[in-house]
């Protein structure tokens, strides 16, 4: 697949790369929730599995040039949502939580990952001190980890006006969120600079479609 959209790729952080990264914590997830043997026997199973049906969704759109974004993530909430199902008959209430809490801080993690990436891109550019942009990574992944999370679970739906709406305006917020996060770091002159050059990547985005 010669190109892969953006959202294409946080699907891939969201969803492939969690899976990967709980079967690499079995045993550390199973001593964090107290499982019993048999649980973490069952939980392990249940995860390579998952792991397994997950590959095989991204490998059913890895070939296609455009492929169907809005159908992936469909397929991959619909597993995702069965795995929930089968976990909570394994757990109880409290490890279930813990559990989810587990892949919440992994996703943290991840996303914050991504948002160094991004930072140290654009580090020269806005004229970013090492302090700075460490202190501005976890600002920048929680915006993009609310983002990808909010799209993730309405996208391929049909959605009514006021849901629209209503995503739109959580978009809008957490957009608010991030740049008063941002405004707390970087002087009014590398803002500019921010803003200036967030806006030159869009025209170039644009001009390559």
């Amino acid at each position: 697949m010669k190109t892969i959209a953006s959202t294409f790729v946080l699907l891939l952080l969201t969803a492939g790369s969690m899976a990967q990264e709980m079967q690499g914590a079995i045993v550390n997830i199973a001593e964090s929730l107290s499982l019993t043997e048999k649980q973490a026997q069952q939980v392990q199973t249940l995860i390579l599995q998952y792991r397994a049906n997950m590959d095989g969704i991204l490998l059913k759109y890895e070939d296609e040039e455009e492929p169907d974004v809005a159908a992936m993530i469909g397929e991959v909430r619909e597993l995702r949502d069965k795995y929930r199902k089968d976990l909570k008959q394994i757990l109880n209430e409290t490890q279930y939580d813990n559990y989810i809490a587990t892949i919440d801080s992994i996703l943290t993690d991840m996303f914050n990952d991504l948002a160094e990436i991004r930072l140290m891109d654009i580090q020269r550019e806005v004229g970013l001190t090492d302090q700075q942009l460490v202190s501005l990574i976890p600002i920048v992944g929680k915006g993009l980890k609310k983002t990808v999370q909010l799209l993730f679970e309405n996208a391929g739906q049909r959605l009514s006006i006021p849901k629209k709406v209503k995503i739109k305006n959580s978009l809008k917020k957490i957009e608010k969120e991030r740049r008063a996060g941002l405004e707390t770091i970087l002087s009014p002159d590398q803002m500019k600079i921010y803003d200036d050059f967030k806006e030159q990547q869009k025209q170039e985005r644009k001009n390559k479609k």
